[in-house]
């Protein structure tokens, strides 16, 4: 972060001022995308002017190889589950929020005694399942998708029980602006959210989470305090 403009845009993690970031390799449209850095928790976030709308996130999304026949995609998970779930908590009825096309992360849980349901606005888009609390919820390579983040995470808490758990995969944006310039991550159109290690901490915060493991760059366990 260096002597670029400050941006008119408060972070909508931490309220901090933020700086405007120019991505000359990326446009939307005929404009280069530009996002906005937090100057206080680094948490970036693209522009709205840049954000898919939900046609072309359904076409992005139905590119994904998110199957049962991908082993790397089901290793994936069951590195995620070893890790930052069965340390923490016991097989109990879990909500996978923003469970794609189809349940290949519940059906990694089942084989380890875990139960529960899906909900994703494009492909399981019941909201009867939104409608109760659960003492785990599991998010993977959700949280970068979120136009509103603290509108969806505020819904999140709802549904977690007090005591509950919240386990999460995203990946953290690299510490310099140089650095996220040149990260693939952000090359995909859906990816509107970007956050940090301080930004995980606001958020914490606000919602009375305790952070219980991360491996500090893309799996993290919290847990609701009451």
């Amino acid at each position: 972060m260096s002597d670029a403009p400050l941006s008119m845009t408060e972070c909508v993690v931490c309220q901090g001022a933020t700086q405007s970031l120019l991505d000359s390799q990326i446009r939307r449209g005929v404009t280069f995308v530009t996002y906005h850095v937090c100057l206080r928790c680094g948490f970036t976030m693209k522009d709205a002017t840049a954000f898919p709308s939900p046609d072309e996130e359904k076409t992005q999304y139905d590119y994904h190889e998110n199957t049962p026949d991908n082993t790397g995609y089901v290793a994936m998970f069951e590195r995620f589950i070893t890790h930052a779930i069965e340390p923490f908590v016991a097989p109990t009825r879990v909500l996978d929020y923003g469970s794609g096309p189809g349940p290949v992360l519940l059906d990694c849980l089942r084989r380890v005694g875990f139960d529960g349901v899906g909900y994703d606005p494009f492909y399981q888009p019941d909201t009867s399942v939104l409608k109760t609390r659960y003492p785990l919820i599991v998010s993977t390579e959700v949280f970068e998708h979120f136009h509103d983040p603290m509108a969806t995470l505020e819904a999140i808490d709802r549904l977690l029980e007090v005591g509950g758990h919240l386990a999460v995969m995203t990946r953290l944006r690299p510490a310099s602006d140089q650095a996220f310039l040149d990260w693939w991550y952000r090359r995909d159109s859906t990816h509107v959210a970007f956050y940090t290690m301080a930004a995980f901490d606001y958020i914490a915060k606000q919602f009375h989470w305790h952070l219980l493991h991360s491996d500090g760059q893309s799996c993290f366990t919290f847990q609701k305090q009451g």
